[in-house]
């Protein structure tokens, strides 16, 4: 994962607090240069999973990062709070099915084995929120995910290999480069930039928080 190299730094009128346990995210805004802290939400996020099929995606995500930031808000009094979500969807016969992170070897195998040879869509919701003045950015990125078919014998040595239990979709778009050449199981990504399948759409926070800046 690599920073943007065309952006200006910020300039932040308040410290940025991530919203998030997830090391892929605070990497990911340490190596754009974005100096944050981190205040993990209590946020059981598979208690609402029983509105994903009465929502749109974006709609779903958007709650959840909503939530998060809420969370997190309450605990800082002049502090930019930084909260995300991403929701992993794949159609298949015409029903929306969410993508979870599974935490044993079958599942996850079970869960890519329904992802091969198709297409499905991370999308993500960022949610910015500046809790000295109570303004509010919000913003979507959505990544089109597309798989070779590939065998459950591949699958299930990946999953072995690489133990991908703590992503949505159990696979991460990282793992790629260390697979073997011509096994990867990624074919194309779709969306303005990578780093919207790894979690946290660097172009799309810089955009939220230059308009926070702007206020």
């Amino acid at each position: 994962m690599t920073a943007p190299q065309d952006n200006p730094a910020l300039h932040l009128p308040l410290p940025l607090v991530l919203a998030s346990s997830s090391r892929y995210r605070a990497q990911m805004l340490a190596e754009a240069g974005i100096a944050s802290s981190i205040d993990p939400p209590q946020v059981d996020e598979r208690s609402f999973d029983e509105l994903f099929d009465k929502m749109l995606p974006a709609e779903f995500a958007m709650l959840l990062a909503t939530k998060k930031a809420e969370s997190v808000a309450s605990r800082h009094s002049a502090a930019l709070v930084l909260a995300g979500d991403q929701v992993g969807v794949l159609v298949a016969g015409g029903v929306a099915m969410q993508l979870h992170k599974q935490p044993v070897v079958d599942a996850a195998v079970d869960q890519l084995m329904a992802m091969s040879g198709s297409t499905h869509e991370l999308v993500n919701a960022l949610v910015l929120m500046n809790t000295l003045t109570g303004q509010v950015e919000q913003g979507i990125d959505i990544q089109r995910v597309s798989m070779r078919p590939f065998s459950r014998v591949e699958a299930q040595a990946y999953v072995e290999e690489f133990k991908p239990f703590d992503c949505a979709g159990s696979y991460r778009l990282e793992d790629q480069g260390l697979m073997a050449a011509g096994s990867e199981f990624v074919i194309d990504v779709q969306g303005e930039d990578p780093s919207g399948v790894l979690g946290l759409p660097i172009p799309l926070l810089r955009r939220m928080l230059a308009a926070m800046t702007q206020e």
